[in-house]
């Protein structure tokens, strides 16, 4: 059997957790110890009593931006998703891209607000490896006032079809998050 079989399941959708846990230290914690092959369930607030000392306990401790971008091709009306990755010194973004159809260098896209009016357009430039474009906002604003006012919380299809609420807006955030970087919600470390 190929070793990403191994990790093929079917998951119910009802033991999908749609929000974050209200108490963050009540969220389920399972814990693996290997040295006894032993798999145990606890909770987060157990962790001071399972990590001994010299473990080591990685934190992220960016915060997530909304990074997905939702907007419409002005040649052809089609709809067009987003997700920013970065921007250059030049003010230039760096996104990956979906539509239905193939996206040409040199095509706009018209980005909409979370009420999906009209907003930013955005010029699609020269696609770079591994699907990624580069493009240049039509805005003198700041990429991180636009994407706080345009953006959505990148929810994983699996909570909600990817569709953001206000609430997500902080509930996809770890309590330990400084720094704005990241462009996926951090469902593994959320709790």
């Amino acid at each position: 059997m190929p070793e990403l079989d191994r990790y093929d399941y079917t998951l119910p959708k009802e033991l999908i957790a749609q929000f974050p846990a209200e108490n963050r230290a009540d969220a389920r914690l399972l814990v693996v110890d290997r040295r006894q092959d032993r798999i145990e369930h606890h909770h987060v607030r157990d962790l001071p009593d399972i990590l001994s000392p010299g473990d080591c306990l990685v934190l992220n401790n960016t915060r997530v931006l909304p990074a997905r971008l939702v907007g419409v091709r002005t040649s052809t009306g089609g709809r067009w998703q987003g997700l920013f990755l970065s921007v250059a010194e030049n003010g230039l973004w760096q996104l990956l891209c979906k539509a239905r159809g193939r996206l040409c260098s040199g095509e706009t896209i018209q980005l909409l607000d979370r009420d999906a009016r009209p907003d930013v357009l955005l010029h699609l430039g020269a696609k770079l490896d591994e699907g990624i474009w580069v493009a240049r906002p039509e805005t003198e604003e700041d990429t991180m006032q636009v994407l706080e006012r345009i953006g959505r919380v990148p929810l994983p299809p699996y909570i909600r079809g990817g569709e953001m609420v206000d609430a997500d807006r902080h509930a996809y955030q770890t309590v330990f998050a400084e720094h704005p970087g990241s462009v996926a919600a951090p469902t593994a470390g959320l709790h």
